[in-house]
């Protein structure tokens, strides 16, 4: 795959890169290192918890991109959860199961990766060998449902699929572990019984991250992107449902979750509204807010707000997207929009569009419009014309880590 080209179709669309999204990281070296002590500290046992806070197209979904691709670089696993009406995050066993298939490592593509995680663990514990000739593996079974008995019954099924080959029933005993309901001969081949309640939906998390971890992965990354999901809900018992777990994930990750770091992404209705937000719940808001000087910027609070790029910075970003550019369609995009010009558009879209440098991906999508009008011998200011009231839907349109993955294809 061209990676250059999939980068700018991506932009090109008002989407962030699935990958790539590092090479077009510029000022914010602050956050990047912070998440790469996160990352060390996750790996060594601890766990985390962090808010991402910022306003629509400022770079949440960027960031969420970015942290990925490092975690990824570190051989993490990752899940992106997508929050809805469906999944409101107060419902657990719901949720884990979003996690679950959202599953993800830097070889399993689009596929959700826990087949992956769970034969490489196997892989440990000769595999193939009959679950009664194999203590090691038995052992281990043992210790992962120290957290989840239900999880250990799961693998003790699995590993009998795998054994014989039978990938329905691979398949039957992967969807009960995620907590679906499967088909009664399907279980019943499996000698399942029950299924995933929300008051265990915690210990299955937790035995999936010493699985992985015992499997040789460093962790486990939840990006929760467009966390705002739980600020629409339209009941307050659910909205308070969904705080009073994060709430809880705070309190009893250190013990529940070693090895595991929970990012949540949304703007400031999210965290400050007194009616539908956060801060209508003051156990969880007080745990969270920011305590810190507002002249200030200290990454290590709980919540990082996101500031806007400075000018240097966005003139840098537009310089590595006119360099991708060049490299997706092979020809000089410096030569052919020099840096003169590069000043002058940027100068011409801040007009047009507004304050570019907190809200840089609907000006980014521009930049890709004119490049490529230049490289196909068009008028350059006639495409921003054009352009202007497609930026200005993607301002008000959050993208959402589903569509990070749609940019992919």
């Amino acid at each position: 795959m061209n990676a250059e080209l999939s980068i700018i179709k991506a932009l090109k669309i008002g989407k962030v890169p699935l990958i790539g999204a590092t090479r077009l990281c510029v000022g914010r070296d602050g956050e990047v290192a912070e998440f790469g002590r996160i990352l060390d500290f996750v790996a060594d046992g601890g766990f985390e918890t962090r808010f991402l806070r910022g306003d629509y197209g400022s770079g949440k979904t960027f960031m969420c991109a970015v942290l990925r691709e490092l975690a990824f670089s570190r051989d993490y696993a990752v899940s992106v959860v997508n929050l809805s009406r469906e999944v409101p995050f107060g419902r657990r066993d719901l949720v884990l199961g979003e996690i679950v298939r959202g599953l993800r490592t830097p070889g399993s593509g689009a596929s959700c990766a826990l087949p992956e995680l769970i034969e490489r663990w196997f892989a440990k514990y000769h595999p193939g060998t009959p679950l009664t000739e194999n203590p090691a593996l038995r052992e281990a079974i043992a210790r992962i449902a120290n957290a989840d008995a239900g999880m250990g019954v799961g693998l003790r099924s699995y590993y009998g699929a795998y054994c014989d080959g039978n990938d329905l029933l691979m398949d039957g005993a992967l969807s009960w572990l995620r907590g679906e309901t499967i088909e009664a001969d399907v279980r019943k081949a499996l000698r399942l019984v029950g299924k995933l309640t929300p008051e265990a939906a915690f210990r299955r998390l937790r035995s999936i991250v010493a699985l992985l971890k015992d499997g040789g992965a460093p962790g486990l990354v939840v990006l929760v992107d467009e966390a705002e999901a739980i600020y629409r809900l339209a009941q307050a018992p659910q909205r308070l449902a969904a705080y009073t777990a994060i709430r809880e994930i705070i309190d009893i990750g250190d013990v529940e979750f070693p090895s595991a770091f929970i990012l949540f992404a949304g703007t400031a209705e999210l965290f400050e509204n007194e009616f539908r937000g956060i801060a209508s719940y003051s156990a969880l808001y007080q745990r969270i807010r920011s305590q810190q000087v507002s002249s200030q910027r200290d990454l290590r609070q709980p919540i990082i707000r996101l500031e806007e790029l400075g000018g240097e910075a966005l003139l840098q970003i537009s310089r590595r997207v006119r360099e991708i550019h060049g490299h997706a369609y092979d020809y000089d995009a410096g030569g052919r929009f020099g840096d003169a010009e590069l000043q002058q558009f940027m100068t011409a879209a801040a007009t047009k569009f507004g304050d570019i440098r907190s809200k840089p991906r609907g000006y980014l999508k521009a930049l890709v419009d004119a490049l490529d009008a230049r490289q196909q011998d068009l008028d350059v200011a006639a495409v921003l014309e054009q352009s202007g009231d497609h930026v200005q839907r993607i301002e008000h349109t959050d993208a959402t880590l589903d569509d990070v993955v749609l940019a992919e294809v």
